[in-house]
């Protein structure tokens, strides 16, 4: 059966491509792709929260070999199924090297998900089953062949799903990983760190989905909202340029008397990303606020993200929203390079060269402070020699002899 992208969402009108100034200002387009069921089940749940932004600037595609699957996803998601002629659509069993063989079956037709003209794809998937775990290594070197956009979010299996499970979507992330420009990892085990004894485990993966949409939606909101110091797209690409980089999103909203130790806190260290925000290459942070924000905390935030990374490029947004009363709400998108052997090499040098300037420069400070201590006491010793000898000729002549 031959299959198309199918649009579920109501045909676009005329009236809707006239644009105020602002909006003309970004128009950056955006595809979310979910791979397999577990990632066309995140973005499903993705694109009813992240609703406020128009199929004109993002749009949600699930990728799927199992079509039962795809036609229970709501209006939102497009659809696409591939390898028909070796699943016969009933999906791959959990057999990811059927997924794979399925995807290089249909090349040429999954390159139709690539030829809109989309400034940005972002691919999601959960590894460790079938369809994610052996079609998203071959989309994804498509997309790096056509010289695209990428960024990719990927869960890991739970523990307790057992060690083959976890052998393949590691396997399978290492091809991935090569042909993106950025990447995240959420394993599913960090549920644990943010979900409560009691709660169920669909709830549980619906508190996962929470925060990866609402990291989403600040980015979404960083690219699109236009600013008083402004991120552009080619911020965004700055902090992407590159392959093979790990990423680290997330989002974080306060009161404005909120504390900026508590505010930082929430915002630098994510519970469930793998990889954390220390030593980032590349550092892109936007701040929603009110008028009243104060310079003193923004520059006082500036100060923890630079403590925690003092050697990446940071670039700064301001957005002064109205409608935010006596609140603040930051996302903050870093990148670090994983790069080759050769290149992690290189920088560990690089790194080490820099230590051993810093301790050579401390040892010659210890040996100034300490040369200037051993003139000091010698200076003493001659005083006190000095004021010995003087102090002979102070006792009486006749009592200095015996005191000789």
């Amino acid at each position: 059966m031959k299959s198309k992208i199918k649009i579920q969402t109501k045909p676009q009108t005329k009236g809707l491509k006239k644009e105020t100034d602002s909006s003309n200002a970004k128009k950056i387009k955006i595809r979310i792709i979910g791979v397999g069921g577990g990632g066309g089940n995140i973005i499903s749940e993705l694109s009813k929260k992240l609703k406020d932004f128009s199929v004109q600037k993002v749009d949600f595609v699930a990728v799927n070999t199992d079509n039962q699957a795809l036609n229970s996803l709501p209006k939102t998601v497009k659809t696409f199924s591939f390898g028909s002629n070796i699943t016969k659509g009933l999906g791959t069993g959990r057999n990811y090297e059927i997924g794979e063989k399925a995807a290089r079956e249909d090349i040429e037709r999954i390159k139709d998900l690539f030829k809109e003209d989309r400034d940005l794809y972002i691919f999601v998937s959960s590894l460790g089953g079938g369809t994610g775990t052996g079609a998203t290594p071959v989309l994804v070197k498509i997309a790096e062949e056509m010289g695209l956009n990428s960024i990719g979010i990927f869960t890991l299996p739970f523990s307790f799903e057992g060690k083959k499970k976890m052998d393949a979507a590691l396997k399978s992330l290492e091809k991935i990983k090569e042909s993106m420009n950025a990447f995240m990892v959420l394993p599913n085990e960090k549920i644990f760190s943010i979900a409560k004894e009691d709660i169920s485990f669909a709830d549980s993966l619906n508190l996962l989905n929470s925060r990866l949409s609402e990291s989403l939606e600040g980015l979404l909101r960083t690219i699109y909202i236009p600013g008083l110091i402004n991120i552009d797209w080619a911020d965004i690409k700055t902090i992407i340029e590159g392959r093979n980089k790990t990423a680290y999103l997330n989002f974080t909203k306060a009161k404005s008397t909120t504390s900026v130790e508590e505010i930082t806190k929430e915002l630098l260290k994510s519970p469930v990303l793998e990889c954390g925000f220390e030593n980032a290459d590349n550092v892109m942070f936007n701040v929603e606020s009110d008028k009243n924000l104060s310079l003193q905390m923004l520059s006082l935030i500036s100060e923890k993200i630079s403590d925690l990374s003092p050697n990446a490029k940071i670039i700064f947004g301001l957005v002064q929203n109205p409608k935010i009363k006596n609140e603040i709400k930051i996302t903050i998108f870093a990148t670090s390079l994983e790069g080759t052997k050769e290149e992690k090499v290189k920088k560990t040098k690089k790194q080490l060269r820099k230590k051993e300037k810093e301790i050579e420069k401390i040892e010659e400070e210890v040996e100034i402070r300490k040369s200037a201590l051993e003139i000091k006491e010698e200076e003493m010793k001659n005083k006190e020699k000095e004021e010995g000898e003087e102090s002979i000729y102070e006792i009486p002549a006749y009592l200095r002899k015996n005191k000789k």
